[in-house]
Formats: C-alpha cells, structure tokens, sequence
C-alpha cells in the first residue's frame, strides 16, 4: 500500500510537471518580438490596393487585390511560389464600373467533378453606384462569392449573401473554415452613418447559400465597427477564436477584439487591443493571425506618429503581438505613411507576411523571434 502511495504520488509528480511543460511550450514556443525580414515586394505589376492572401493545399500563396484599369475596378488574383519572394498574376474575378473591393479567398477541402484543383472562393463587395470622385453615390450594395476550380485563373458566379439598398452599405468580407466543414462570413453592416456592426452568415453548402444573419460585434454598443478579421488561437485551455475590428465606439477608430469558445456560434469578451497614442489620433483597419498555434500578431494602420489629423491621412501600418489574446505588444513598425489596408498571412511558425497598399500592393516578411 504504501509503494502504491509513493507510485501514485510520483505519477502526480510527473504529470504536474508535464503539464507545465506544455503549458510553457504553448506561451513561449514561439517568439513574440517581431521584426522585418528583407524588404518590401510588389504584389502587382503597378498600382493595387487591398491586398490579400491564402495558402492552397499544393503549398503555393494565392493572392487577390484591387486594380485600375480606366473607369474599372479589377479584382485581381496573382500566386507565389516561393513564400512571397515574388508573385504573378494570374486570374481576374470580375472587372466593373461600380466600386468592387475588398477581395478574400478561401480554399475549400473539396474538388469538383473533373476539375483540376480544389475549388477556390473569392468575396469581394460589389456596390454600384453614380457620379464621378468625390461625389460617388451609390445606388445599391452586395456582397458578392464567385468560385474558381482551376487554381484562381477563371472565375464564375456562385452566390450573393446579401444584397440591399442605400442608405446603409455593407463592407469588408472575411471568410473562414469552421470545424464542421461549414463557411463562416463575416463582414461590417452599416445601420447608420455612425454606427456599424459586425455579421456573420454561415453555409453549409460550400458557399452556394447562407444562414440567416447573426450579429457577433456591436449589437450593444453603438460605434462603427469595421475590418473583421479571424484567427483560431490555443493558449492551453482550449481552442478560441479572436475576431479583431476597428471601432468609433470610443471616439476615433481604434481596435478592438472579441472571441469565441464554440468556434464561431456566440462571442463575448469586447476588449481592447489598441488606442493610438497622442491625441485625435486613429487606429484601424486591422487583420490578425496565429503563428505556432499561440502567439497573435495583430496589424493596422495608424496616423498616430503624423499629426494629419485627416484620417486616412498620414497612417503607417503597425503590428502587435500577444501570447494570450488580451494583453498585446513588441509593437512594430511595418510601413511608413501613407500605408493602406494591411492583411497578414502566416508562411510556418515564426514567419508571417505583412500585405498592404504603399505605392501599390506588396508584401513584407516579419520574423518573430
């Protein structure tokens, strides 16, 4: 009896200090300063804006950005085949008059009968409108899916989420794989002119048709909440997600968080992940990502080291990082002024691509060491 004291006791031992071990692994596996690795490169032969990216199933990086071409906007899709080092286009998802933009892609896990690839979603809004800059109006607002089978080089229509008219826009889709196999969307819905919400439809049929609508971000509080971004993070005590955003809630735009435990279904814990420094300042469109399982890397545009005061004027893109979720930063300069629309995208466990707009879509390397 007593030797199976002293086992069990030992058992206990091992296990306690098992567990700390993983639970170390988990918050310092992976380096949480950031820095830059190499210098920025162009996503786009000339111009681009909003630039995004995924990785497909055969190891390459997809990515989707904004063009001009005359009156036109193009929804442009270019790959990469070495982690960035250089890209291609390839694709056009649709070209139009009207204001077309934000484009994400998703990789589904299934592959159509007789096509060459995994199918591919792009979402983009897809709002008509009159007139001519600065005096645009706009005449009717969509968010649009289209699909390619072939690798993002053509693009046929798949479904339309929601579609409503004026006076209240809808903007900024993101998409993401939930556990079930289902298509989480989300994106920012206006319900007036100062205040704004965060959506979320769900399929269940790879995109052909969606859920009804839910509300997982401003329902309570009245502020424009904008830019959604997702990423699925374990600190160990479970899978979460974090929805990242922008928000007026507080006066001018900073960034804001929620997260989620039922991977995706409800969301709670409004909390803050940055408030520009100085005073008047603005802090917003923000994206996020997981590197190694469970450091956060939050990026977004700031104007808080110009004193511009004409948002988006003078912003730069900044990232933070944070090995829980709720306390963030080794804050980093990424971008200088003027840098727009910032994604990010993670190539292994300590090495992410920051996107943005700076004289044209490009992509910059960030090590986390």
């Amino acid at each position: 009896m007593e030797f199976f004291t002293a086992s069990r006791r030992s058992c206990f031992r091992t296990l306690f200090l098992v567990s700390c071990l993983t639970l170390i692994g988990y918050v310092f596996g992976v380096g949480t300063t950031p820095s830059l690795v190499g210098s920025p490169v162009a996503m786009a032969p000339s111009g681009g804006t909003y630039p995004r990216s995924t990785r497909l199933s055969t190891g390459q990086l997809l990515g989707i950005y904004t063009a001009f071409s005359g009156n036109n906007n193009v929804i442009t899709v270019c790959q990469s085949t070495n982690n960035g080092a250089s890209w291609t286009d390839i694709g056009t998802v649709t070209t139009g008059v009207g204001d077309i933009d934000n484009g994400y892609l998703l990789e589904l896990p299934t592959t159509a009968s007789g096509a060459s690839h995994r199918r591919i979603l792009a979402v983009f809004r897809n709002h008509s409108r009159t007139g001519t800059s600065p005096n645009y109006v706009y005449t009717y607002y969509r968010i649009t899916v289209c699909y390619s089978d072939d690798g993002g080089k053509t693009w046929s229509y798949l479904s339309q989420p929601e579609g409503k008219s004026p006076p209240n826009g809808i903007w900024e889709p993101f998409m993401r794989l939930a556990h079930d196999g289902s298509i989480q969307l989300y994106y920012a819905r206006e319900n007036s002119a100062t205040d704004q919400d965060i959506v979320q439809h769900i399929s269940k049929d790879g995109g052909a048709t969606w859920g009804p609508m839910a509300t997982i971000a401003g329902a309570t509080t009245t502020g424009r909440d904008g830019m959604p971004g997702v990423t699925e993070f374990n600190t160990g005590s479970g899978n979460k997600l974090l929805c990242i955003f922008e928000t007026t809630e507080d006066g001018p735009f900073h960034v804001k968080s929620v997260t989620s435990s039922d991977d995706g279904i409800t969301w709670g814990n409004r909390a803050t992940v940055y408030v520009p420094t100085g005073t008047n300042n603005n802090a917003g469109s923000p994206q996020v990502a997981t590197l190694g399982g469970n450091v956060l890397v939050s990026i977004f545009m700031t104007d808080e080291d110009t004193s511009t005061h004409a948002w988006i004027q003078g912003a730069g893109v900044k990232a933070l990082t944070s090995s829980d979720g709720v306390t963030w930063g080794n804050k980093l300069s990424v971008s200088p002024p003027q840098t727009n629309w910032p994604g990010i995208i993670p190539l292994n466990n300590n090495q992410m691509l920051a996107l943005f707009d700076h004289n044209g879509a490009r992509s910059q390397a960030i090590q986390l060491s």
